[in-house]
């Protein structure tokens, strides 16, 4: 059976049409069994990269972020916890800074860090690769990534958000393993996507992220959501809304040589926009310098300072005052 991808569009955050695409696509996903009982623990990984206000599209919107915590809680969900591996920042901190810091109060919801790394063996073999093994204690994972142009992936989506739960400095020292080569990157992707395998997937596009991305872009009115089960196929669908080839996203090309998910868009079925033609855009930017894979030692070692800074000086301060 052919994948099902719903795509709405939206030209704002208005918090009732969210809410109304995240119970569309519950229902929707739900038609071989619910996605989520009652009393289930449920894990919420949205891109928390860096603490910036909504308005930089670096983070997943709030907006998004709520919508999804009132459904669960609609759902007699019995726990939400939310969490992500900053680059740099406490996660506390980058969650408060990207608007999340009322969840506890209005739902319940624990923003809670990443722990109890454990190995994951994957198919290239790439050493070191450990993953958060506290996901095992969720019932399922909602994945919540941001779409956003990237100077070295060239797009991340729902594939590439799963690396967020590779905790702290692992990810850079990953980057440097894989010999600068891409899709072999892309592979290791796939490894983490399989073993996560979340239950339901939306990515916040209303307001994306073109040029230098994940962190240094611009904002682009996208004007869309778009939510799925297959990975694969909501990035292939995503991809092809901004009119980049499969070869260049090279996550998708990882899938598509591992056949992992839908990568064929004659074989993904959209649901609500039916017509992907109207969606797509021709000015949207992307990194117009791509760069390697591998980090420089240098900036391995500006980036362990800068996190050092933040959490051990900057924050400390900051909770003082």
């Amino acid at each position: 059976m052919n994948p099902k991808i719903l795509v709405r569009k939206f030209d704002a955050y208005h918090p009732g049409h969210i809410e109304g695409f995240v119970r569309e696509s519950v229902g929707l996903f739900s038609s071989r069994g619910p996605l989520f009982s009652s009393g289930d623990k449920v894990l919420l990984k949205p891109n928390l990269l860096r603490g910036f206000a909504p308005e930089r599209c670096v983070t997943t919107h709030p907006a998004v972020i709520d919508a999804v915590c009132r459904v669960l809680k609609d759902l007699g969900v019995g726990q939400v916890d939310l969490s992500d591996s900053p680059a740099i920042g406490s996660l506390k901190a980058v969650a408060n800074s990207a608007g999340y810091g009322d969840l506890g109060k209005r739902y319940g919801v624990r923003i809670v860090p990443l722990t109890d790394p454990v190995p994951l063996v994957t198919e290239e073999n790439i050493a070191h690769l450990k993953i958060a093994g506290s996901i095992r204690e969720y019932d399922s994972t909602i994945n919540l990534p941001k779409f956003k142009a990237h100077c070295q992936m060239t797009l991340t989506l729902a594939i590439k958000n799963l690396f967020g739960l590779v905790i702290g400095k692992r990810k850079p020292v990953l980057h440097c393993l894989v010999k600068n080569d891409k899709v072999t990157f892309g592979k290791m992707l796939i490894d983490i996507a399989k073993h996560v395998a979340p239950s339901l997937t939306i990515v916040d596009g209303i307001s994306a992220m073109q040029g230098n991305g994940p962190i240094n872009g611009t904002p682009y009115p996208l004007g869309l959501l778009a939510a799925g089960t297959d990975m694969t196929a909501l990035d292939r669908v995503l991809a092809e809304i901004v009119d980049v080839p499969v070869d260049k996203v090279y996550a998708l090309e990882a899938a598509r040589i591992r056949q992992y998910g839908q990568w064929d868009l004659q074989h993904i079925e959209c649901v609500g926009e039916t017509d992907l033609d109207s969606l797509k855009v021709s000015d949207f930017k992307l990194a117009k310098y791509p760069v390697d894979i591998s980090f420089n030692p240098f900036r391995l070692v500006k980036s362990f300072l800068k996190q050092f800074y933040e959490v051990g000086i900057k924050e400390k301060l900051a909770g003082s005052n």
